[in-house]
């Protein structure tokens, strides 16, 4: 009898197939670095007859530093008119390599079970999980040998998670996903009662897990009277600061794409009026002063698109196993899920200032988000930490990034 694995995972990745036809990026098409894995190599230099796997390998070339072969040429040479992969039409699925075979699913291990979701990197993914009217469901499913593993070609990350939170971290989604999804509430309000179940966790977390305090957390959070009585009491707790917004923005902005010739980082330079003077310094006050005469447009799009950014939310936090993504504090975990979001609502609201905002628009800006951020992420994410130490605790970083007035 074949092994099954236990995996809690959206609904949506069930359902997602690979679609040439439908693809705006095509990472077979476009310039990305594709490589295989040796085992797949080795399999490509055995076929016969000889000379087509000569023609097969000689499109590769060894790189010592990754170990791993990488295509020499792009698009992929392997593609035919259809934008379809040729290898895999004549010889199966078994030939295609590790990368080709994982992306853009991700799988995470976390000891009991195992997580599976897709990156935003794929317009297909993206479109089925972002443009999504229905909140995003999830489901709990036993998947087989054959697929939990692919022949041993699934890249599978093991989670550092202390194997007491492990057991109960898919009822710490289960509320965090709750919560992104009370559309009640604004986006900016919905992250700050986030802030606080984080906050609780810390303390959890600083006991090596209370289990009993962490199931009266979660049922506090499913009461009614706790949001009817404590969240206002939260959200009126948070006092949003524009002149401590667009500080941090411009400094994370420096720290992440100073020097980017890039017209999604224009688009914020234009909307927010950065201009340096004589002394190549910038007026924080004027900026701020900018930022707030565009209210109106930005509640405009924040209803335009609550839906999009709430479903970016809650992928990103299943996705990159928030609150257990770095080895530091549950809080500094929020800092940088939160950060994260704020930096990427304002370089979609800045495009859609300058006409941007069509499907295809925004499933390429979130294609280029996700590439900059999770490529060479350790790199990113040490930037966003330099910037986010000097913002003070948790509130006041809050209070730096969301609004919690109606």
């Amino acid at each position: 009898m074949q092994k099954k694995y236990l995996y809690f995972q959206p609904q949506y990745v069930s359902r997602f197939k690979c679609d040439a036809s439908k693809c705006l990026e095509n990472c077979c098409a476009k310039n990305w670095t594709v490589d295989i894995d040796n085992a797949t190599y080795e399999k490509y230099s055995q076929l016969r007859p000889p000379e087509k796997a000569r023609e097969l390998t000689k499109l590769f070339v060894y790189n010592k530093s990754m170990g791993k072969y990488l295509l020499k040429a792009h698009p992929c040479p392997m593609l035919n008119e259809n934008n379809l992969c040729s290898l895999q039409l004549e010889y199966g699925e078994d030939f295609l390599s590790e990368t080709c075979v994982t992306y853009p699913r991700r799988t995470s291990d976390f000891g009991y079970f195992f997580e599976r979701s897709l990156t935003l990197t794929c317009s297909v993914a993206a479109e089925m999980i972002l443009f999504a009217k229905e909140p995003l469901r999830f489901e709990a499913v036993e998947v087989p040998e054959r697929i939990h593993s692919f022949g041993g070609k699934i890249t599978i990350k093991s989670m550092n998670v202390k194997e007491n939170f492990a057991a109960h971290l898919p009822e710490m989604q289960i509320a965090m996903i709750s919560i992104l999804q009370t559309r009640t509430l604004s986006i900016d309000q919905r992250l700050i009662v986030l802030g606080f179940f984080f906050d609780k966790l810390d303390e959890i977390s600083a006991k090596d897990l209370d289990v009993p305090a962490l199931t009266k957390l979660i049922a506090a959070y499913k009461s009614k009277t706790f949001w009817a009585r404590q969240v206002p009491q939260l959200l009126a707790s948070v006092r949003f600061d524009a002149k401590k917004f667009v500080a941090l923005m411009i400094k994370l902005f420096n720290r992440l794409y100073g020097g980017v010739n890039e017209k999604f980082i224009a688009n914020v330079v234009d909307a927010l009026r950065i201009v340096t003077d004589e002394n190549n310094r910038v007026s924080v006050s004027k900026i701020a002063a900018n930022y707030q005469r565009l209210a109106a447009a930005r509640k405009n799009f924040l209803a335009r698109y609550s839906t999009v950014l709430e479903n970016f939310l809650v992928n990103e936090l299943f996705l990159n196993g928030y609150p257990f993504r770095f080895k530091v504090r549950i809080a500094d975990n929020y800092a940088v899920f939160v950060t994260t979001y704020k930096i990427f609502e304002l370089v979609l609201f800045a495009a859609t200032l300058k006409g941007f905002g069509g499907k295809e628009d925004v499933l390429r800006l979130v294609s280029w988000f996700s590439r900059r951020t999770e490529h060479g992420s350790g790199e990113v994410y040490q930037k966003i930490f330099a910037c986010i130490r000097g913002a003070g605790d948790l509130f006041d970083l809050m209070e730096s990034l969301l609004e919690g007035g109606d």
